[in-house]
């Protein structure tokens, strides 16, 4: 008899209306979907070196300046300094490791970071780390860059 009853219960889910996914939560996955394609020509991009060894190509930046799409290129060992979210960013890893204090992400991992959380980040391995950069805000400096100060 508990068969019946376990079948009626999936019976029944699969019959239940689909939920659609929260607004943000959809908003959040188009974004990612602009995301370049591999491979990449990355000589193509204008790049920026905030530090050594970590570039950062916009590309796209709201009116606003609320929400911006970057491409991230690391060399092995770079490191991005402790910062605190001031919104929401979502890091897609296209090539490469990345860590930070919560685990490692490869290749079509996503790195999802919410306001007020910290962290920083690392590349692992031998190889270059790409990244495809959602921020929705800005983040607070906790440790500064090298030769600078907080």
């Amino acid at each position: 008899m508990e068969k019946e009853t376990d079948l009626a219960d999936v019976a029944e889910a699969l019959s239940a209306e689909p939920v659609p996914p929260r607004p943000d939560l959809r908003q959040r996955v188009l974004d990612l979907l602009d995301a370049p394609a591999l491979p990449l020509d990355l000589e193509s991009y204008a790049w920026e070196e905030p530090l050594p060894g970590v570039r950062f190509s916009t590309l796209f930046e709201s009116p606003d300046g609320t929400m911006r799409k970057v491409l991230v290129w690391a060399k092995p060992g770079a490191r991005y300094p402790h910062h605190r979210h001031l919104g929401d960013e979502d890091i897609l890893v296209l090539a490469g490791r990345l860590r930070d204090q919560r685990g490692s992400y490869g290749p079509g991992d996503i790195c999802r970071s919410e306001t007020g959380t910290d962290h920083s980040e690392e590349v692992e391995g031998q190889d270059d780390c790409i990244c495809y950069v959602v921020y929705r805000g800005s983040h607070e400096m906790l440790e500064p860059f090298p030769g600078e100060s907080v």
